[in-house]
């Protein structure tokens, strides 16, 4: 089947671009204009840089409560969205933008509608008494007009490629500068942008200082946030009770994200602790410890069945918003207890996890169930998934711009860049950030399988519950022939059940035949839609992804480079690019070259290159294919003239 519809029409492709209509053009295109030199800086300036933002503060609410003055009142007020641990990234990263840009920071907890606390006071306080809720402070002063008028900075991470201004202010621009007729500047994002403002030149050198050696989120953190009271004293007494005397490994299991349903790659987590433990001293491990922490009961009790009586845990509610309150406190004194122990263990892509051990200042240890690796990144600084976005900006430089460290590339198990790679030990080397050789990464999966989409996941939980395949009620031919049936009445999600249902039989089977068959099927389901189901990108390329670890075919490679720019998830030059490069060799392999599919890779491939900058490699398409290149010619295809927008599927 080949479609020429675009991936992404009825709305899909634009979701999350609400905001866009609220911007003045200009904002996206406005160069930069770069300081002529960077200043110097030293600790005294850190810290009158936070001496000045406190007295500021206090200022501030002093005139909202006093309802006079307000003219010079200026505050950032940034709305965190969800989760635990990118709440914590976003605030962090605000309190940054208002030192920098000498603003007063406010907290809007409420911008989120999933949301069990009413204010950022129900978790947090300042150390040093500050008043951070932006609902409080609107209270103070109702009438103020400073709270109308504002501006927005937003950095989407999932549409960077389109919208450049915000990344080009936070990582170019002089913020006192930007924005000083705006009261308020409200920062919309989910997520670290402090990786951004590190490299800003106006402020690299005083963030760096900040940071004081590679700790710009725990101080920034432990300056601007502490747990309230309660919390803190629970975090206290299960310290002084269960740590006290103890070597404590952390571990960190997010069942959520749907990467430990199934019990084997919960067994990968264990073996990833186990593996840690013994690396210890004997004295220590004689004193070893294992806590956990968790949103789900199910994976305390498999833990506990693993790791015995050196397993500790905090009892409390487990879950997401839905859990209410007291579900956030016991969230909350998990990810402080986390960051009291002496290593941890993370759940790549949880940010949960990195909050915790970003406080601790700890490189943790980052376990993917679904590829089982157990590997450790760069650093300990939060991940920013969409750091690589400041090849966009006009102060870009040179690839040491990019900071490994700071985008965490092999932190994303998916990537290219796992930490267990000589690319990271080679970064590691190059930007002198921690030593790796000393420490085994762990390689949990020989042939490093790629994800499942999590629905596939559960069906494999259910069929392995109801004691395997041969126990199960239908067959693989079964399902495949109920999904097909399906797909011609156009009932797409009674499809998709289907053949996932055979997708997940095929896993366990073993048959790569079988495999490619119901992967197929289940891809193309994903990229059909009806009144119930919209279309499901991510679905469709973890699919495509296991097709080519059992068959090489020109065609997948070619939906799964054009599936990952069509997606609305954070653009991987390198991945896309080698796609639609397998694609093209394995074009050229065939005796009569399928003229359509050759100029659609060659051609976004080019235009891939060329949009991210990499002119070498640009100019090198012409040799690395001169088979494509002439079949193009003899038949009359150009850049210019054959239609490459939109997303055309071969299957």
């Amino acid at each position: 089947m080949e479609s020429d519809t675009p991936v992404g029409a009825n709305g899909v492709g634009n979701e999350g671009e609400w905001w866009k209509t609220m911007l003045p053009p200009e904002m996206r295109r406005k160069p930069s204009v770069l300081p002529k030199e960077k200043k110097s800086f030293d600790k005294s300036d850190a810290r009158n840089l936070i001496l000045s933002y406190e007295k500021r503060h206090r200022q501030a609410f002093d005139e909202l409560e006093k309802r006079q003055g307000g003219d010079n009142l200026k505050f950032v007020v940034v709305s965190p969205g969800s989760g635990f641990g990118n709440r914590q990234m976003v605030i962090v990263a605000a309190f940054l933008y208002a030192l920098l840009s000498q603003r007063v920071l406010l907290v809007d907890w409420l911008s989120h509608e999933t949301q069990a606390l009413g204010d950022v006071h129900d978790l947090y306080e300042s150390p040093s008494g500050l008043k951070l809720s932006y609902s409080q402070a609107r209270r103070l002063w109702p009438e103020w007009g400073g709270w109308g008028n504002a501006s927005m900075l937003v950095f989407d991470n999932t549409h960077y490629y389109t919208t450049e201004w915000s990344v080009e202010e936070l990582a170019c621009r002089n913020f006192t500068e930007e924005h000083s007729e705006d009261s308020l500047v409200y920062l919309i994002t989910d997520q670290y942008v402090a990786s951004f403002m590190s490299i800003n030149p106006f402020y690299e050198t005083i963030v760096a200082q900040l940071g004081d050696g590679g700790s710009l989120f725990k101080n920034l953190f432990s300056i601007l946030l502490r747990p309230v009271k309660p919390i803190r004293k629970i975090v206290e007494d299960f310290v002084d009770k269960n740590f006290y005397g103890y070597y404590v490994i952390g571990m960190q299991v997010r069942y959520g994200v749907g990467q430990f349903y199934l019990k084997e790659d919960q067994d990968e987590f264990w073996r990833c602790a186990l593996s840690m433990g013994r690396q210890l001293p004997i004295s220590t491990q004689k004193k070893l410890r294992y806590f956990i922490a968790s949103d789900s009961q199910q994976i305390i009790h498999e833990a506990k069945r693993a790791l015995g009586n050196k397993l500790i845990y905090y009892e409390t509610v487990r879950g997401n918003d839905a859990a209410g309150q007291d579900a956030w406190y016991g969230a909350a004194v998990d990810n402080f207890l986390l960051s009291e122990c002496d290593d941890i263990i993370v759940t790549s892509t949880s940010t949960f996890g990195y909050v915790a051990a970003a406080r601790k200042d700890i490189a943790p240890m980052t376990m993917s169930g679904m590829f089982r690796r157990c590997v450790r990144p760069l650093s300990s600084q939060p991940q920013n998934t969409a750091h690589a976005a400041i090849r966009r900006t006009t102060c870009f430089e040179n690839a040491e711009t990019l900071r490994p460290e700071e985008d965490m590339l092999c932190a994303n198990l998916g990537s290219n860049h796992a930490c267990n790679s000589p690319t990271a030990l080679k970064m590691a080397e190059q930007f002198q950030n921690r030593p790796l050789a000393w420490e085994i990464n762990f390689n949990m999966h020989h042939n490093g399988e790629p994800a499942m989409p999590s629905d596939v996941v559960k069906k494999l939980d259910e069929i392995s519950r109801a004691g395997g395949i041969d126990a199960w009620s239908y067959s693989f031919e079964d399902h495949m022939r109920e999904g097909i049936q399906m797909m011609r009445i156009t009932d797409i999600s009674m499809a998709r059940e289907q053949f996932r249902c055979a997708s997940a039989i095929a896993y366990i089977d073993g048959s790569p035949h079988l495999r490619i068959e119901a992967y197929k099927a289940l891809a193309r389901a994903y990229l059909s839609e009806d009144s119930q189901s919209d279309l499901d990108l991510s679905g469709a390329m973890h699919m495509f992804w296991r097709i080519l670890k059992h068959s090489k075919d020109a065609a997948i490679s070619l939906n799964l480079a054009q599936l990952l720019q069509a997606y609305n998830g954070v653009p991987k030059v390198n991945i896309i690019a080698t796609l639609f490069r397998q694609s093209l060799h394995l074009l050229s392999e065939e005796e009569e070259i399928k003229i359509d599919m050759a100029a659609l890779g060659y051609f976004k491939l080019e235009k891939l290159l060329e949009i991210s900058r990499r002119d070498i490699d640009t100019k090198a398409i012409s040799q690395e294919f001169p088979k494509i290149k002439a079949a193009l010619e003899d038949a009359g295809y150009t850049k210019d003239s054959f239609d490459i927008e939109g997303t055309r599927i071969f299957l």
